[in-house]
């Protein structure tokens, strides 16, 4: 599988290509492309390893290979009737099935062992959505685009490295010849970019929206009811969802059953559609330090505009984000069970939140007080409870890859 070298600023503030493919320095820090070493006579030498590299896997390639195989070709015409908002956007996109709408993935990792010096790698991966279920999500239609090395976490930076995928995309919004071997003839194959699916922490960098502070949804942005916690700390959520169910519900009128003296009638926050998201990037202005957007954590929470928002398509992307799932249900999992299990030093349900609860709650019977101290919650489960709720946990059956790490 072919790959293209892209050297890098040690510091990810640039890409020597294209217009700067000659560039012997940073034009953002100023800091060398090659690494410099002493020679024999202790003068410093420049020699021509760069101290990074991006690698970048075309994807236009993969793609149209897609077409030269039996097994692949006709399968990727399944999905006509799908992504409707996109069709809608350009119908001359729609009239050929065989046009891939596809998704990006990514998140770092440390390939090397744990007690080995810190290291972070960012594959970024993309997922033809033409092919059927039972097909799409197999390995071999997993491509690798983007390989970014790099020591540190990326951060924001990672938008630079994304730059030669952003170009790629735009071309095969255009277009690329491709052959359909079970049609027996020539078209034009054109790919559409869906949505990207990462971790809420991945999420950060790779759509420009910080996922700390008060604004941490980036679906409700300034329209969100979180609060931070007094003794806890936290960004809080509690009761804020309320908002999303019917106008009529009895739950809506319950003035203790959540937060104390509290009724809810009010109307769930307005999603953003691209084309308003696109607008609002578009007025976005630096602060006087140049080192933040104005009212930033008050009424955005945008740290950088994603190359994403460059594509000529961008305004008709519903989902243009997605959160993978597994992440948040293994973490959800574990704080339910520590808590339930009463785990001292894994529960939510500390000292802090008891002091948290007797400020947001009417809950008399859980406050802490001087002489019983904290009262057990009725969600704690007793000696005899664990053992049994373990019991059940071991004679589980999962099928392979579907419960890992259990014990």
């Amino acid at each position: 599988m072919g790959y293209e070298k892209i050297y890098m600023c040690r510091d990810n503030c640039m890409l020597f290509c294209d217009d700067h493919k000659d560039e012997k320095k940073c034009l953002s820090c100023g800091k060398g492309r090659y690494v410099e070493v002493l020679n024999e006579d202790g003068e410093k030498v420049t020699t021509d390893i760069a101290h990074k590299q991006l690698r970048s896997f075309p994807l236009a390639p993969r793609f149209r290979w897609l077409f030269l195989s039996m097994k692949t070709a006709e399968p990727m015409r399944w999905p006509k009737d799908a992504w409707k908002a996109l069709d809608e956007f350009d119908p001359e996109f729609a009239k050929d099935a065989r046009n891939i709408r596809f998704g990006l993935a990514t998140d770092g990792f440390t390939p090397f062992h744990e007690s080995a010096a810190s290291y972070y790698c960012w594959p970024v991966f993309a997922i033809p959505y033409n092919l059927p279920p039972s097909m799409c999500m197999k390995y071999e239609f997993m491509f690798l685009c983007l390989i970014v090395p790099d020591p540190k976490h990326p951060g924001p930076k990672l938008n630079v490295m994304l730059q030669p995928l952003i170009k790629e995309l735009k071309q095969l919004w255009i277009g690329v010849e491709a052959y359909d071997i079970s049609l027996k003839q020539k078209f034009t194959l054109r790919a559409a970019y869906l949505w990207s699916i990462h971790d809420f922490l991945a999420y950060d960098i790779f759509a420009g929206w910080s996922v700390y502070g008060t604004l941490t949804c980036p679906i409700c942005g300034a329209d969100t009811r979180g609060f931070r916690l007094e003794f806890g700390g936290k960004i809080c959520y509690f009761d804020c969802h309320r908002c999303w169910l019917p106008s009529d519900h009895i739950f809506r009128g319950e003035k203790n059953a959540f937060r104390k003296d509290t009724v809810c009638y009010d109307e769930p926050p307005k999603r953003l559609s691209g084309q308003e998201i696109v607008d609002q990037l578009a007025s976005l202005k630096l602060n006087k330090e140049k080192t933040a957007y104005e009212v930033f954590g008050k009424k955005q929470n945008w740290t950088h505009i994603s190359g994403i928002w460059d594509l000529p398509y961008a305004k008709a992307l519903k989902l243009p984000h997605n959160i993978d799932v597994m992440h948040q249900e293994r973490n959800v999992a574990g704080s339910v069970i520590s808590t339930c299990m009463d785990f001292s030093d894994k529960t939510k349900d500390n000292v802090k939140a008891r002091k948290d609860l007797a400020n947001i709650c009417n809950r008399p019977t859980l406050e802490l007080t001087a002489s019983r101290g904290k009262p057990r919650a009725p969600f704690c489960l007793k000696p005899h409870e664990r053992k049994e709720v373990l019991r059940w946990m071991k004679n589980l059956k999962f099928p392979d890859g579907y419960a890992a790490g259990l014990r």
